[in-house]
């Protein structure tokens, strides 16, 4: 079983991941300032404002925590956007987490800018470069720069913000590429834990475009169309007031509607926990607004409340080890024991014998993808610690893995010898995926573990480690950056974090096959 070069070791050894650095002072220039809205900042502003002032829409009960808005030109959508933003005017959100859709490049999962701001006529917009970064640690984040030039999903929100909101908040804007059926639960389950209770999430996006100019007329034009338009619309937006992404994502597939951000709705829609409620709040079409009979498209604004943040929303997906038995954990812990052997004592036809039987009656939850450690201690004292945070082997063989390498591939400590097996205590740990939090301020130190990143610096703690050793938040930070060969006070500026849980189940050693060789 060889150690594969992605394993990370945990407890107190160091490891390091080299990440590439950012270039600093890069702003975009708003591309859309004169055509989709007035470049001159009294225009907008006064524009803006209009659309605000004229929405007279009644707020709902209980905290707003994410809203569905237009991106269109603010001549056609900016009634309509400003109808649902005029709900969180004067807020004091500390951040955004945008939602957009990629009309323009070719890309699969998320891609998020390489900038330190966005500039509108009304002023700059500041990335939170913290939880940016923390994205950027996820395989499904990539920075696609060829999709951000043309793009205007995204930036159409801004100044709607910007005049809406409280001056101070920063952004994380986040373009959303083709997905797979399995990334709108990764995607939602990476970007959760950045929704708390300061963060406004925003899925943007325009509703059904219809007619020869869209390549979409599934009927006809003519007497009553803008009626059939609704009706569509209508279907998704139903699927959408229930929560029901399945629902919501089938729905676009078999009506083929033009609906150009289904995908980040469809991310959104997977955050939400069983308190969230959608309400609708305004609804209008370019072909009712022109009289254009031939070529429409539909504007929607939705309001999303929660009593409790999204980021508090704890799903089974999200908590893989919350599904396991028992059993299910004696099962990995007797294969943990078997890496344990085989490093030991070599392999054997008992132990081969053992292997196959145990493999034979897996439940097929454990042969999913997992994170995963083995810990071995020698009467109460660390003796190895190996494995993996990201759920890159299926979980089986994760833990079959990590007992071998913890015996003889920790480089703190000699191979374990056969002498020593009979006192030896195995800790199977289980992880969740890890997520990004905004602030080290977030870790809840005892039941998290946490990844510390900085520059080409990495280090990990398991969530046990500082139950073990008694360490406040702050003594876990500190004890971690040094972990990472930075200064004792590394984690207070320019590090990101990831956090996770985990499953423990921890018992003695105890032979599963004779001991020979």
């Amino acid at each position: 079983m060889d150690t594969k070069p992605w394993m990370l070791l945990a407890c107190l050894g160091s490891c390091l991941l080299a990440t590439p650095a950012l270039a600093a002072d890069r702003v975009r220039e708003s591309p859309l300032a004169g055509g989709w809205f007035p470049a001159d900042p009294v225009q907008l502003q006064t524009q803006v404002d209009g659309f605000l002032d004229a929405a007279g829409v009644v707020a709902p009960t209980g905290p707003i925590r994410a809203l569905i808005a237009p991106h269109a030109g603010y001549a056609y959508s900016g009634p309509t956007a400003g109808a649902v933003f005029s709900l969180v005017r004067g807020q004091g959100f500390k951040r955004v987490l945008i939602l957009s859709p990629s009309h323009y490049g070719r890309f699969r999962g998320l891609a998020v800018p390489e900038l330190d701001a966005y500039r509108t006529p009304l002023g700059d917009v500041p990335l939170d470069q913290a939880a940016v970064a923390a994205l950027r640690t996820s395989p499904l984040v990539g920075a696609h720069p060829d999709a951000f030039p043309r793009e205007h999903s995204m930036e159409i929100e801004l100044p709607l913000l910007q005049r809406a909101l409280d001056p101070g908040w920063t952004l994380v804007p986040v373009l959303v590429g083709d997905l797979g059926p399995d990334d709108y639960q990764r995607a939602a389950d990476l970007l959760r834990p950045l929704a708390d209770e300061n963060t406004l999430v925003v899925a943007s996006s325009d509703f059904t475009h219809y007619g020869s100019r869209f390549g979409y007329q599934p009927f006809p034009a003519g007497e009553g169309l803008q009626g059939r338009i609704r009706d569509l619309d209508d279907g998704a937006i139903a699927k959408i007031l229930a929560k029901d992404a399945d629902g919501f994502l089938a729905y676009q597939k078999d009506t083929g509607i033009t609906i150009c951000g289904f995908r980040p709705i469809g991310i959104l829609l997977r955050m939400l926990g069983t308190g969230a409620q959608v309400q609708r709040v305004a609804y209008a079409t370019s072909g009712a607004l022109t009289g254009d009979k031939e070529n429409s498209v539909s504007y929607l604004g939705l309001v999303v409340t929660d009593p409790q943040p999204i980021a508090a929303t704890v799903t089974p997906e999200a908590q893989p080890g919350a599904s396991l038995t028992d059993q299910d954990l004696r099962l990995l812990h007797r294969l943990a024991t078997l890496g344990l052997e085989t490093a030991v004592l070599g392999q054997s036809p008992e132990r081969e014998a053992a292997l196959a039987e145990t493999l034979a009656t897996l439940p097929e939850r454990l042969r999913e993808p997992a994170g995963a450690f083995v810990t071995l201690k020698r009467h109460g004292d660390l003796r190895g610690c190996i494995g993996f945070i990201e759920p890159r082997q299926p979980l089986y063989r994760a833990v079959l893995d990590n007992g071998d390498s913890a015996a003889r591939r920790d480089p703190r400590f000699r191979p374990v010898a056969p002498a020593e097996l009979k006192d030896l205590e195995l800790e199977v740990s289980v992880l969740t995926p890890p997520q990004p939090i905004p602030s080290w301020e977030a870790f809840r130190v005892g039941e998290q573990g946490i990844v510390l990143s900085k520059g080409d610096r990495r280090a990990v703690f398991l969530p046990e480690v500082a139950t073990e050793q008694g360490w406040t938040r702050e003594e876990t930070l500190t004890h971690l950056a040094r972990k990472a060969g930075l200064p004792a006070d590394g984690w207070r500026d320019g590090a990101s974090f990831t956090v996770f849980t985990s499953t423990h189940y921890a018992a003695p050693y105890a032979a599963t096959a004779a001991t020979g060789p």
